[in-house]
């Protein structure tokens, strides 16, 4: 197998994966990793075509390497998510999710059914014992900052790890999160349902979820700047040690902690919240 068609293959499988890991967290379904090999097939499709069409490869290429035009509204933007200064992308990251938030929120409460995503967020409930209410408080909130954990891990991990033009991993895990929990809030599809859905509205603020995902970009912003690798370009260039290494700063430690207790303090919150929905009325 030459090397064209192997990066289009490893290309095709890392975008699939990516897309059934993003179904299996909505869906709760297995089957989604079946997009895998149907990703690397294509892949090696794509791959072949290539190979035996030179002109179209170059082609690609060329539009790969060329300068892009008419991105310039939207450097403001992208410069002010990575800028140096932490607080410049505290403020920015957190305007920026607020927006994603209520745009999900609006799309999943206006345009989809009610408890479409219900499936998946029972598997991962059923999973952590998150589907039946614990006979303390104290329980409650250990099940719950158990379950939030994961998502913790994999922002200060990935954020560690490599980040790809620029942006961090840890941008992209959080802004999933917010986006995943704005569509649960609109389709109403949390494995404990409300009542009925909540239109989009400030009344959301009486509940744990925005807190957990301020906590969650708080991370993201404070280990930007941690990555050991980065991908200066995506399909373009190979991972390399970011030189000079990465030094952690006194301020992103605290921000860090501080995001820490304030996603203890909202599951806390949330604990309270559930053991008072199934005392007896």
């Amino acid at each position: 197998m030459n090397d064209t068609i192997k990066i289009s293959v490893a290309r095709a499988t890392g975008l699939s994966f990516l897309t059934a890991c993003v179904g299996f967290v909505l869906l709760g379904q297995l089957v989604m990793f079946a997009l895998v090999p149907v990703g690397a097939l294509m892949g090696f499709g794509a791959g072949y075509f290539l190979e035996r069409n030179p002109s179209a490869l170059h082609w690609i290429q060329a539009k790969m390497n060329s300068k892009r035009v008419g991105h310039a509204g939207t450097i403001w933007l992208v410069d002010a998510l990575l800028h140096p200064k932490l607080l410049i992308r505290l403020i920015s990251l957190t305007i920026f999710g607020l927006c994603l938030l209520v745009i999900a929120w609006s799309f999943g409460y206006y345009l989809l059914p009610e408890g479409i995503l219900h499936g998946g967020a029972e598997t991962h409930m059923v999973s952590g014992a998150l589907n039946t209410s614990s006979s303390s408080v104290l329980e409650e909130w250990f099940k719950i900052s158990r379950a939030n954990l994961l998502p913790v891990l994999l922002i200060l991990g990935s954020s560690l790890l490599i980040r790809v033009n620029r942006v961090s991993f840890g941008y992209l895990i959080a802004l999933y999160n917010i986006i995943g929990y704005g569509l649960f809030l609109g389709t109403n599809s949390f494995a404990i349902p409300m009542p009925m859905r909540m239109a989009p509205s400030l009344a959301v603020l009486e509940r744990s979820g925005p807190y957990e995902m301020f906590a969650l970009i708080m991370l993201a912003v404070a280990s930007y700047g941690w990555s050991h690798f980065e991908i200066k370009r995506l399909f373009r260039t190979n991972p390399e040690r970011v030189v000079p290494s990465p030094k952690v700063k006194m301020a992103e430690i605290v921000v860090s902690l501080l995001g820490i207790g304030i996603l203890a303090a909202a599951n806390w919150r949330e604990a309270m919240m559930v053991i008072q929905a199934a005392l007896p009325k």
